[in-house]
């Protein structure tokens, strides 16, 4: 019996281990091979090419296969990540082995060519596998391109479709025609949901559904209490911060949009849960969900952002009349959109006609454009109104009211324009947009002065998180202040590009899109002749200019922001801000120039088909250019030095990429090629210090003691502030006369910048030295004249220029 136990015991025991090695094997089972990912993503993407081919191809269908293109064109550039490093490494080896020896070398080692002839097939293998993958990720490009350009293509047909006019009667002598019908339609489905409701639901159901519905509306007075907690806690006459503002704002817009959404959210898990929503009604329970959620964002974005009742509170600086009107146009138009989205959903569910749906949408569209023209007209943007009492604090920074309320003159133009004309598709779509945008700025706007203010508070050296970094990590407060800089900066380019993404997704222009324009303009590849059309063109020049206008932007963050916290001088500063803007402009002439399908290999044919006329026909330009980047990067001459350049001598103010600007001390401004800079003799006075050594002359009579001169030299030095004791003042005796002296008083100054008025200064001291001693300028040695004298001369040289040339030469010796 223990045998037989202790059998099955070592059989189990087996099992086990077999059954460990099994799930081990399987788990480690080999990845598939470069060119099984190769043949699967050609596969893939023979099918997407395919799907594109058919006609009338859905928004949502495209939206798909460009979700399926994204994986196989990351896994495509992994296998080139993969294989690349290996084909070098065997042609290295090949390079190593050398060609195969002809028939009269010596012959070879069969290792040494057996060896050769694996790692030629090795390397021939890995080259085609990888121009295979290379081919298949232009393909892969191509798909996204061309799914891009459809789905804008459906969006602007759909989006620019033109029908009647609200103006027009053939509108709606139908919609008048059918509006008993579409009644009885509503009502039925209003019966059928009924019905369908009251044979389902039991009555501790029904309970629950009321019992939730009392709940939220009893929770709402609550919440907003919370909401208004944190402005009531601040009642002093000062006002708040900025930092208390946006947090209060963003804490009101979440206690305000999180009410409804998570009533929503419980209404809707209870008619899920109970089965209550037929397949008809889902349609129009997505669109509902849709239009709380509009309305609840942009309702709770505008009343932190605005705060009617609390003027201390308020972010933007306007009126108490201005905030309560944008605040119920807000309201009123994003009520109008939700109310749009619904009534669309409910067409679609009782299949209206073609004329109904034009009608209700254009009559929504209209009811929202005339809220915006009714607010533009009895809103205040500038100045506080009468009804304000207390005066309106200046604000720092430009008053962008004007070109708002320009921009909305022209959107209700547009608006007006497209109704009238039968575009109420685009004009629907631009209320939409409004929307939309503006709740985007708002929070934009809210974060980005969140990070601002957060990040400065938060950094200060006294603030509980900046004692805690300079205690933990060590550093000084220029650096943490650096530190902050930085970090702020970062968060802004990613608030702002998260902005932008969202604000372009109703476009049909998503992330992948822009990354694949940023990847093309360095390592896009083109194949076939390059096409150019007006569209090309207007969003190459787009991002151009959005290009140079980023690069102003982290130019002015660098000048403004960062460069000025660092220890690094105005030159280095200027330095880096000007290289910044060189390569910023080669980045957004790369992205405007693979819009138009020219990508770096084609520049690079261009740039060598016109070196020849670079070198000829601009060689001056392209020597100032160089110059100037010589200038910046080597640094002999930077902005703020002293430098003297031939006659003229002023500041370094600006070094531009033909010329550098020197500002003369009598205000002028010379222009001097960087050419002449690098090639020519410049004196720079402050190149290492600005420590200067400054020399006065002085001619004194035969009969003056040179010691006591130098004694009054020395001591006017000395009682200096400005001139350095080390090197000490000296006094040189330069030369003796007839009957004067010269000597000469030679001494550091700590500023050179300064030494005209320190010379000045010494002299004053050393002439009142003088007058105390009775020393004064010696006079100029006298000069005799005489007529007869100068008619003699005269005489002379007329005789001597009418001498011959050996006699005039004798005369002369």
């Amino acid at each position: 019996m223990q045998r037989s136990s202790l059998l099955l015991i070592l059989s189990l025991l087996a099992c086990l281990v077999s059954g460990f090695v099994a799930s081990a094997q399987e788990g480690s089972a080999p990845a598939a091979t470069p060119i099984a990912r190769l043949d699967t993503a050609k596969n893939t993407l023979d099918q997407i090419e395919a799907a594109l081919t058919r006609s009338n191809v859905s928004d949502a269908a495209l939206q798909k296969l460009r979700n399926d293109i994204d994986p196989v064109a990351t896994d495509l550039q992994a296998v080139v990540t993969e294989l690349t490093p290996r084909a070098e490494a065997a042609k290295a080896r090949l390079a190593q082995l050398g060609p195969k020896p002809d028939a009269k070398a010596a012959p070879e080692s069969p290792d040494i060519t057996a060896d050769r002839v694996a790692q030629e097939k090795l390397y021939n293998d890995l080259d085609a596998t990888l121009k295979r993958a290379k081919v298949l990720i232009v393909q892969s490009t191509q798909l996204e391109t061309t799914v891009s350009s459809l789905r804008r293509g459906l969006f602007t047909r759909s989006v620019l479709a033109q029908s009647y006019s609200l103006l027009d009667p053939r509108l709606w002598i139908p919609v008048v025609s059918e509006l008993p019908s579409d009644a009885r339609a509503i009502g039925f489905l209003a019966q059928d949901w009924y019905a369908g409701v009251a044979a389902k639901i039991e009555p501790w159901q029904l309970a629950v559904v009321i019992a939730l519905l009392v709940l939220i509306a009893a929770a709402y007075e609550p919440a907003q209490r919370i909401g208004r907690r944190v402005s009531a806690r601040h009642t002093d006459t000062v006002g708040p911060s900025r930092l208390r503002k946006v947090s209060a704002a963003l804490w009101v817009a979440f206690v305000t949009a999180v009410v409804p959404i998570m009533a929503l959210m419980l209404i809707g898990a209870l008619l899920i849960g109970f089965d209550l929503l037929n397949a008809r009604l889902q349609g129009m329970a997505s669109a509902f969900v849709r239009a709380v959620l509009i309305v609840a964002i942009n309702v709770g974005l505008a009343r932190g952002f605005l705060s009617p009742r609390r003027r201390n509170w308020r972010l933007p600086p306007i009126s108490d009349n201005g905030a309560i009107r944008l605040y119920n146009l807000v309201i009123a138009v994003s009520s109008i959109v939700a109310l749009t989205r619904f009534v669309e959903a409910l067409n679609d569910t009782i299949s209206v006609g073609l004329p109904t749906a034009i009608a209700s949408r254009g009559l929504l569209t209209a009811a929202a454009t005339g809220m915006i023209l009714l607010t533009l007209e009895r809103l205040g943007l500038g100045p506080s109104d009468a009804s304000d009492k207390a005066p309106r604090a200046k604000t720092a920074g430009r008053d962008w009211s004007n070109p708002l309320r320009l921009l909305f003159w022209l959107l209700i133009a547009i608006l007006v324009s497209a109704l009238l004309t039968g575009f109420i598709a685009f004009a629907a779509f631009l209320v939409l947009q409004i929307a939309v945008v503006t709740a985007i700025g708002i929070l934009l706007y809210m974060l980005l002065t969140l990070t601002d203010e957060g990040i400065e508070t938060g950094f200060l050296p006294n603030h509980r998180l900046g004692r805690a970094m300079t205690q933990t990590l060590g550093l000084r407060r220029d650096s943490l202040d650096l530190i902050g800089i930085l970090l702020s900066g970062a968060i802004r380019v990613v608030l702002i590009t998260i902005a932008i993404l969202l604000a372009l997704a109703p476009w049909r222009i998503e992330s992948g899109d822009m990354l694949s324009t940023v990847q093309a303009a360095f390592f896009g590849f083109s194949i076939g002749d390059v096409t150019i059309s007006p569209s090309s063109i207007a969003i190459a020049i787009v991002l151009f200019l959005g290009g140079i206008g980023v690069t102003r932007a982290v130019q002015r963050w660098l000048e403004v922001k960062f460069l000025p916290h660092t220890r690094l001088d105005t030159g280095l500063q200027n330095s880096i801000k000007t290289s910044l803007g060189y390569l910023g402009f080669l980045v957004a002439v790369s992205l405007g120039l693979s819009q138009l399908g020219l990508s770096v290999e084609r520049l690079a044919i261009v740039a060598g088909a016109l070196s020849v006329g670079i070198g000829f026909g601009l060689q001056s330009i392209v020597n100032n250019f160089v110059s100037g980047l010589i200038l910046l990067w080597e640094r002999a001459i930077r902005v703020g030095d002293w430098v003297v350049v031939g006659d003229e001598q002023g500041y370094v103010r600006r070094i531009n990429v033909r010329s550098t600007e020197i500002e003369t001390f009598d205000r002028a401004t010379v222009i001097v090629p960087n050419a002449n800079l690098v090639s020519g003799v410049v004196k720079n006075w402050l190149r290492n210090d600005h420590v200067g050594r400054i020399r006065i002359p002085f001619t004194v009579g035969i009969a003056v003691d040179p010691e006591q001169i130098r004694d009054i030299l020395i001591g006017a030095a000395k009682d200096h502030d400005h001139i350095l004791s080390i090197p000490s003042p000296q006094v040189v005796f330069a030369s003796i006369g007839e009957a004067n002296m010269k000597l000469e008083l030679m001494c550091f100054i700590e500023d050179v910048e300064m030494s005209q008025r320190i010379t000045s200064d010494l002299l004053f001291e050393i002439h009142k030295g003088f007058m105390a001693i009775g020393i004064g300028v010696p006079a100029p040695p006298p000069v005799v004249t005489s007529p007869a004298l100068d008619k003699l001369d005269a005489w002379l040289s007329a005789k001597v220029s009418e001498m011959p040339q050996k006699q005039r030469a004798a005369a002369n010796d």
